[in-house]
C-alpha cells in the first residue's frame, strides 16, 4: 500500500514474504521517510499488537491515527504505547444546524433554513441527535426534496421504516447495524431490550440492570454480583458507542444512558422481526400472539387484553398510559401466567389486586411513582421475584408474608415529601416491617424501613447486603452499630432519625464496613464517630445533624477519597474557611443552611477539583467569598434563597471579576411554592424594589 501510494514498483517477492519478513521490508522503507497512516474504523480490540513493531518511530514527525467505535481498541492502544485519545463527542446545536443546512441547501445557504421549514428542521435534527453521519445522510435525502413542508413531514414520519431502504441512507443503517451484528450473543439481547422504551427515552441504569437480570439476560452469580455483572454488559455496549451516556454521578458511573433515535429504529426492527418484543399504541394485540415482551403506549382496551390473554407474553411495560381499564387490574393480569416482567412505573393504577399472586414466575415487579397503597398477602406466593420496587407508592406498611420472597434482591419502599422554604428539603416517608423479615438473605439494596430493636435483630441475617436505608428508634445504638459492622459487603449506608433533634448514637461502632463508599447521616450528635475518619473508600457524604460541639470541616478535609459532601446546619459557623490543600479530590460541595455564616475564604490550593458549590441559604452572608476565583475547575455556583444577599454582592466592583470564569452562578428562591432562580447576568439588573418583595 505504500510503494502504490507513492508510485513506486513493489518488490516481487513481497507476497512470498513471511510476517517477520514483511515488518522488516516495511520499517526499511520508513526509516528516512516522514508518514502518515490512518487505519480508520478499527474493531479488533489487539489490533494495535499486530502492527506496532512495524511502524517504527523514525524522530521524523511521523504520525498514526487510528479510528474506531470501540473504547476497548483505543484503551489496548494506550497500554502498550504513549498515545492521546480523543473522544468523539457528538455536535452542538449550532454545528448540526450548520453542517444540515450546507448539505440540504448547499454552502451558499450560510446555515440558515427558510422560516417556514425551521421548526420541522429542529425536529428532525432531534433525530439525528448530532451525529454527522446522520446528519450528513438524511440532509442528503433532503436536498433531493421540495423545500416544502409537506415533504419535510412526509419524510420525517418515515425516517425509520425507510432507514434500510433509501440509498442516501444507506452508509448510515450500515454503520449502525454493524454494531448490532458484531456483539456477542448475550450483549444484542441486552441491546435490543432499547427497544421497550420510547425513542429518546432516558433510561435509569439500575432499572435497565434489575430488567436484564429478570429476563435471564445475566447469569447468575455471586463473586461478581448478578448486578455487577450486568453493569460490565452496559459498560461495554457504551465502550462500543452503541449505547450513551446521559448522566453519570459523581464517581463517573452510568446512571441514565439512551440509544440513538437512528439506532432506536433498527432495534424496533430488529426486535420486531425477532419477536422479540413489540410496542402496542392500543391496536389489536393479536399480532403479539408470538411475542415475549410487549410495551403499551398511550392506551389500552379490553378488547386488545382479551387478545393477548392466551399469548405467549413474558414481559409487559407500560408507558404513557392514561387510563386503564378495571378489567387489566382485576383479571387480565392475573391471566399471564408465564409473565417475568411487570412493570407499572408511572401507571395510573391505584391498587394492587390479589391475583398478582397468581404470578408464579414473576422475578420483577414495579410500582414506582403510582398510588398503590397496600400490599396483598399473596404477595408472599411470588417465590420467584428478585425487584420489588415500590418508590414513590403510598405503602406504608410491608405484609408479613413478604418473608417468603427468598429471592428477593432489591426492596424499596418509600416517599420522598419535598417541603418548600426558602429552598427545597426533602422528608421521607418510610414503611414499616413484621417479623421473619431475617429470611430474605439474598437482598443486596433495601430502603427505607422503620427499624426497632427486633427488625435491627432480623437485618443481622442480611450479610449480602450492599445497600441499606433504615430509620432506627431512639436509644437503639449499640444494637444499631452491631448491625453496621456485621454487613461487611455495605457500599452505602443510610441512617436517618425522624428528626434532627432526635440523638443518633454511632459512637460504640469500631469496624465499620471497609468497602462503604457512601453514607448519609440525619440526627442528633454532639461529635462525629472516630470511625468516619477511617473510610478511605468514602466518595459521597451526607450529614443533616444537629448538636455538634466540635469543628467538622476541618477533619472531614483528611478523607482522601471523597468527591462529594453535603453539609446541613450543623455547626455554629460564622466563617467557613478553606485552607490550602484540604479536599484534595472534592468535585461537589453542598453547604446548607448555616445560618450564622458571614464570611466564605477559600485559600489558594484549597478544594483544587470542585466543579460544583451550592451555599445557602445564609442570611448573614453579604459578601462575594473570598478567593473563589483560585477555585480554576469551578462549572457551577449556587446560591440558595439568597436572592438579597447576591444582589447586593453583583454591585461589589470585584463582582465581575471573581465570576467571569464561572460557567453558571444561579440564585435559587421559593415563591407560591415553586422554586426559580436568576443567573448572574439578569440579578444586577432587577431593581431593589423587586429584591425586597421577592425574599
Amino acid at each position: 500500500e505504500f510503494h502504490r501510494v507513492t508510485n513506486e514498483p513493489a518488490p516481487v517477492e513481497i507476497h512470498d514474504m513471511e510476517e517477520m519478513e514483511l515488518i522488516t521490508a516495511l520499517r526499511d522503507h520508513l526509516k528516512d521517510k516522514s508518514y502518515m497512516v490512518v487505519f480508520d474504523d478499527v474493531w479488533k480490540i489487539d489490533f494495535w499488537g499486530d502492527v506496532e513493531h512495524a511502524l517504527l518511530d523514525n524522530k521524523k514527525c511521523s504520525r498514526i491515527i487510528v479510528t474506531t467505535r470501540h473504547m476497548n481498541v483505543a484503551k489496548y492502544c494506550k497500554s502498550s504505547s504513549s498515545v492521546h485519545v480523543h473522544e468523539l463527542e457528538t455536535l452542538p446545536p449550532n454545528e448540526a444546524r450548520k453542517l444540515f443546512c450546507r448539505k440540504v441547501l448547499g454552502p451558499s445557504s450560510g446555515g440558515c433554513c427558510p422560516s417556514e421549514l425551521k421548526e420541522l428542521s429542529q425536529d428532525i435534527l432531534a433525530k439525528c441527535g448530532g451525529l454527522p453521519l446522520a446528519i450528513v445522510a438524511v440532509g442528503g435525502l433532503l436536498s433531493s426534496k421540495n423545500r416544502v413542508v409537506s415533504e419535510w413531514k412526509k419524510l420525517f414520519d418515515r425516517l425509520g421504516s425507510i432507514l434500510g431502504s433509501d440509498p442516501h441512507l444507506k452508509d448510515c443503517n450500515r454503520v449502525l447495524s454493524e454494531g448490532y451484528y458484531a456483539l456477542p450473543h448475550h450483549l444484542k439481547s441486552c441491546l435490543l431490550s432499547f427497544g421497550l422504551f420510547q425513542e429518546s427515552c432516558k433510561v435509569n441504569c439500575a432499572r435497565l440492570i434489575r430488567l436484564w437480570i429478570a429476563e435471564g439476560f445475566v447469569q447468575y452469580s455471586k463473586r461478581p454480583t448478578s448486578e455487577q455483572v450486568a453493569e460490565e454488559y452496559l459498560n461495554e455496549l457504551i465502550d462500543r458507542s452503541l449505547v450513551q451516556v446521559s448522566k453519570r454521578d459523581i464517581s463517573g458511573r452510568a446512571r441514565i444512558c439512551q440509544v440513538h433515535d437512528l439506532m432506536h429504529q433498527i432495534i424496533i426492527r430488529k426486535t420486531e422481526e425477532l419477536g422479540f418484543s413489540r410496542v402496542m399504541n392500543g391496536e389489536d394485540l393479536s399480532r403479539s400472539s408470538k411475542t415475549r415482551r410487549i410495551t403499551v403506549q398511550r392506551s389500552i382496551d379490553d378488547g386488545a387484553l382479551e387478545s393477548i390473554k392466551e399469548s405467549k407474553v413474558r414481559s409487559v411495560f407500560l408507558f404513557n398510559v392514561d387510563k386503564l381499564p378495571d378489567s387489566f387490574m382485576n383479571a387480565s393480569i392475573a391471566n399471564f401466567k408465564l409473565i417475568k416482567v411487570l412493570d407499572l412505573e408511572d401507571a395510573p393504577v391505584d391498587y394492587l389486586p390479589e391475583g398478582v399472586g397468581n404470578l408464579f414466575n414473576l422475578h420483577y415487579l414495579s410500582l414506582r411513582n403510582t398510588k398503590v397503597k397496600i400490599i396483598p398477602t399473596s404477595i408472599g406466593n411470588l417465590l420467584s421475584l428478585e425487584t420489588l420496587n415500590m418508590k414513590n407508592t403510598l405503602v406504608r406498611e410491608l405484609p408479613v408474608e413478604i418473608r417468603n420472597l427468598k429471592k428477593l434482591r432489591y426492596l424499596m419502599v418509600y416517599q420522598y415529601h419535598y417541603t418548600s422554604g426558602s429552598s427545597i428539603t426533602e422528608e421521607a416517608a418510610v414503611a414499616k416491617v413484621r417479623g421473619g423479615f431475617g429470611s430474605l438473605t439474598n437482598l443486596q439494596k433495601l430502603s427505607i424501613i422503620e427499624a426497632d430493636s427486633q427488625v435491627l435483630k432480623e437485618l443481622m441475617k442480611l450479610r449480602q447486603l450492599r445497600m441499606l436505608s433504615i430509620r432506627p428508634q431512639n436509644g437503639n445504638g449499640k444494637d444499631l452499630c452491631a448491625l453496621i459492622t456485621n454487613l461487611e459487603n455495605l457500599e452505602t449506608l443510610t441512617v436517618e432519625m425522624t428528626s434532627k433533634e432526635e440523638m443518633l448514637d454511632l459512637q460504640s461502632l469500631s469496624s465499620p464496613p471497609q468497602y462503604l463508599q457512601r453514607l448519609h447521616l440525619t440526627g442528633n450528635m454532639k461529635k462525629l464517630p472516630d470511625w468516619i475518619f477511617k473510610l478511605k473508600n468514602l466518595i459521597r457524604l451526607g450529614l443533616d445533624l444537629s448538636g455538634l460541639t466540635e469543628e467538622p470541616i476541618r477533619v472531614l478535609q483528611t478523607l482522601p477519597n471523597l468527591l462529594e459532601l453535603r453539609f446541613t446546619g450543623a455547626y455554629n459557623y460564622e466563617l467557613f474557611h478553606f485552607e490550602a490543600g484540604w479536599f484534595p479530590k472534592l468535585q461537589k460541595l453542598l453547604l446548607w443552611e448555616f445560618k450564622a455564616v458571614k464570611s466564605v475564604i477559600i485559600e489558594k490550593g484549597a478544594m483544587p477539583d470542585i466543579r460544583e458549590l451550592w451555599i445557602g441559604p445564609c442570611p448573614l452572608l453579604m459578601e462575594i467569598p473570598i478567593g473563589i476565583e483560585h477555585l480554576k475547575n469551578l462549572k457551577l455556583l449556587v446560591f440558595a434563597g439568597m436572592v438579597k444577599q447576591v444582589y447586593y454582592m453583583t454591585k461589589d466592583e470585584n463582582w465581575g471579576k471573581v465570576t467571569e470564569n464561572i460557567p453558571d452562578v444561579l440564585v435559587t428562591f421559593m415563591e407560591a411554592g415553586q422554586l426559580f432562580h436568576y443567573r448572574k447576568d439578569i440579578l444586577s439588573s432587577l431593581s431593589p424594589e423587586y429584591v425586597e418583595q421577592i425574599c
